[in-house]
């Protein structure tokens, strides 16, 4: 269950970063830069995230094999 959501946070965090570059930048008459710089940190949030989420059960398994395999 972990994975799938640590999959799901992925793929939201790759599509920050997709929504990023399609929405692109625009500088307005006054010279102010209009971006949307919010999908940045949100994106590399959400990788971590599903990164750990995804990791965790793995963790957790090579952890239990390494105490079965104690005397």
């Amino acid at each position: 269950m972990t994975t799938t959501i640590g999959a799901l946070l992925i793929l939201a965090g790759l599509g920050c970063f997709v929504a990023f570059n399609l929405l692109g930048t625009t500088v307005d008459a006054q010279g102010f830069l209009h971006e949307p710089f919010a999908l940045l940190p949100l994106g590399y949030l959400l990788l971590f995230t599903g990164m750990v989420l995804s990791l965790l059960p793995l963790l957790r398994r090579a952890l239990a094999k390494g105490e079965e395999n104690r005397p």
